[in-house]
């Protein structure tokens, strides 16, 4: 099994920003926050937040949910701040799109990104193009914890009749990753058409027909007619992460048909504030040839 990041050339980490922003194409940006190094950079993060985020952040109960708050949120304010350094990390104020989906407030440069949590690791894929201005295609992208238990008949619940009976012929110990894979493609396009959950789940499907490929198929049959998804051709990307820890993470990108190929995808490990490297991204899948 991959691990999902090349790490044969030995990435250096630099002192944060790095290389800075990379335009053209799609960046993705990862923090493993329950590291030492990231907890060092709660207080980086923690200062850059609204006073709403900070009152948010307060009603965790846990500090673990507390401090992964932080860093996530504020991981986002110190990117998009490496795309407009004329912006403060502190200075980024944020709106709700029409269907729910976080986006830049009007008045501020035009970003398109996409935030992803889970324990241990957090995802920010971030659209703009050489221009310097926000390419305009729609981004998703979702992580999951891929050691974490699954429950019993989650699967026949969410998935479509084709994912179940395509999961269920796998020999069992292929089963869990192929779950999760399943579970985070379909988080990265829901959350890039912006409906997210309220999207039935079994209204488009994944197969992996090709090694190292994945395809997508609409079923416009299981789709209430007041979801509109027509409006991109959606591509996907998809590997599983391994950590020196041992936990295992699957990470799924999705963006518009045409607008990538997977040397456009530059991906970076960070410490936000603190430090950053450049990684050489190996897919698992990525999308099938036309």
């Amino acid at each position: 099994m991959s691990s999902g990041l090349e790490d044969a050339h030995s990435p250096t980490w630099h002192r944060w920003p790095g290389e800075g922003a990379v335009r053209g194409g799609l960046s993705v940006w990862l923090c493993r926050d329950a590291e030492p190094d990231a907890a060092a950079a709660i207080a980086i993060c923690r200062d850059c937040l609204s006073d709403e985020e900070l009152a948010r952040m307060t009603r965790f109960r846990f500090p673990a949910l507390r401090q992964q708050f932080a860093i996530a949120h504020g991981f986002v304010r110190h990117v998009l701040s490496l795309f407009h350094p004329q912006v403060a990390p502190r200075d980024w104020r944020f709106d709700t799109g029409a269907q729910g989906k976080p986006e830049v407030a009007t008045g501020l440069p035009r970003v398109g990104f996409n935030l992803s949590h889970a324990t241990g690791l957090v995802a920010l894929a971030v659209a703009y193009d050489e221009t310097g201005v926000f390419s305009g295609d729609p981004v998703g992208v979702d992580v999951e914890q891929a050691t974490r238990n699954i429950g019993p008949g989650i699967a026949r619940r969410y998935f479509a009749p084709e994912e179940v009976t395509d999961l269920e012929a796998l020999p069992e110990p292929e089963q869990r990753d192929r779950f999760f894979a399943l579970w985070s493609l379909k988080e990265s396009y829901i959350k890039a058409t912006g409906y997210g959950l309220s999207m039935p789940l079994d209204s488009f499907s994944f197969a992996f027909d090709a090694p190292g490929c994945v395809s997508f198929r609409r079923h416009p049959d299981r789709l209430p007619p007041e979801f509109a998804t027509d409006h991109f051709t959606p591509v996907f990307w998809q590997t599983m992460l391994s950590s020196p820890a041992g936990e295992r993470h699957s990470l799924a990108l999705c963006t518009g048909a045409g607008t990538l190929q997977d040397d456009a995808i530059t991906v970076f490990e960070t410490v936000p504030g603190r430090a950053v490297r450049r990684l050489d991204p190996v897919w698992d899948r990525r999308p099938a040839e036309t």
